[in-house]
């Protein structure tokens, strides 16, 4: 039997392969747990189990069973079952309550305008009367999105006028999985996330992106690049503010990813999930950022160490998403050539060669991802730039 510390990862999705390997590099042991038997990046863990970890009775009687030091989500499904086996067992982690306050939008905006924290003007609705109803509330623009969906932007659209509220809610509905949505007045500016680790209540911010996003109703971002085009006083405003939303919802331990508007010296909250940044940002960009190993820091929590975390770094970093087409996906070249590059950390595709591309409906959508580093801002740009240029797609016109 291995005598390190054993990390159960609640999900082993094909972006999670690097997880595995940075708490490898760590010194932890790491547990896939995934519903799918195929999980693609379960070959990457040293053990795997196949179960239904949004199941929490079933994650909870398994690991009753089994040793393990310390339950980790990357995705919003495994936060909720995360935090309530923790409790149960008596494993390091936030509560249950502050997982719930995480997930659902409604109840995190509740908890966010008492505690004085700014916010878009909202209203929680449950079906499209009550929508039609409020909308005098936000009025047009606004936003209409599941309250908990799971993440990646699932069932969100903007609004700009009557004729697309019918739309926007039945965009929404298949993906509610509490039968509460969430209008919010849609806010003009530049959208940020934020990554951050609370360690005994203390948030510490590790890497601040600004996002790009073409002119869709479903508000998908192509492009991620840190650190963020902010003045001094911008970037201390958000670091306070995301320090005390995330406190807030009771993120004592642990990562927090949020998301926020910035238009001058205004600044409203989004959304906070109480886990890192999804696909590649948890496990590779926080750490080109900021020098810190995301993974490796997130278990020495919950198995109650202490991190280290006196050097934090501001290097440049651009998440790239290819968006060719509209139309069908016929061949991708010099991805190989790329892929050498000095400071191309991370080069793929989604979508195959006969897949339809360029309906950017959520963020599954995306054709492919790319990431660069380097020593500031402009330089990781300017290379993600080079590289998408020089990569040819042929899309055939559907």
């Amino acid at each position: 039997m291995s005598s390190l510390k054993k990390i159960a990862v609640l999900g082993a999705g094909i972006y999670n392969t690097l997880v595995y390997q940075k708490l490898r590099e760590g010194g932890f042991y790491s547990i896939a747990v995934d519903g799918n038997k195929d999980a693609p990046a379960a070959k990457f863990a040293d053990e795997f189990v196949h179960l239904n970890f949004t199941d929490k009775e079933v994650l909870l009687q398994y690991f009753s069973g089994h040793e393990v030091h310390g339950i980790l989500p990357i995705n919003d499904w495994g936060t909720i079952p995360a935090a309530y086996v923790s409790q149960k067992l008596g494993l390091k982690g936030i509560s249950e309550e502050a997982a719930m306050a995480s997930c659902d939008k409604g109840i995190m905006r509740n908890t966010w305008k008492k505690a004085g924290i700014p916010v878009p003007d909202y209203f929680v609705f449950s079906n499209l009367q009550e929508l039609k109803n409020g909308i005098k509330i936000t009025g047009f623009p606004c936003v209409v999105k599941p309250t908990y969906s799971g993440g990646g932007g699932r069932g969100i659209s903007v609004l700009k006028n009557e004729n697309d509220v019918e739309w926007a809610y039945d965009f929404a509905k298949p993906y509610v999985k509490n039968g509460r949505f969430i209008c919010e007045s849609f806010v003009e500016g530049t959208e940020l996330t934020i990554e951050s680790v609370s360690v005994n209540g203390e948030v510490h911010i590790l890497a601040i992106s600004d996002k790009y996003k073409p002119d869709l109703r479903t508000r998908v971002a192509t492009s991620l690049n840190y650190p963020a085009a902010l003045s001094e006083a911008q970037e201390n405003l958000v670091r306070e503010t995301v320090k005390k939303a995330v406190a807030s919802l009771g993120i004592h331990t642990g990562m927090a990813h949020t998301e926020a508007i910035m238009k001058g010296m205004e600044l409203k909250l989004v959304e906070t999930g109480a886990r890192g940044g999804g696909s590649h940002i948890f496990p590779l960009i926080i750490e080109a950022v900021s020098g810190i190993n995301a993974p490796a820091i997130m278990a020495q929590l919950l198995t109650g160490e202490e991190p280290n975390l006196q050097n934090i770094q501001k290097r440049g970093c651009v998440y790239r998403f290819f968006n060719p087409g509209p139309g069908i996906l016929r061949s991708v070249q010099h991805m190989d050539e790329v892929r050498q590059w000095p400071g191309v950390l991370e080069i793929g595709m989604l979508k195959k060669p006969g897949e339809e591309v360029g309906n950017l409906k959520n963020s599954f959508e995306r054709a492919g991802h790319l990431v660069t580093s380097g020593e500031d801002r402009n330089a990781a740009w300017e290379l993600a730039n080079k590289a998408e240029a020089y990569i040819q797609f042929e899309v055939e016109a559907i």
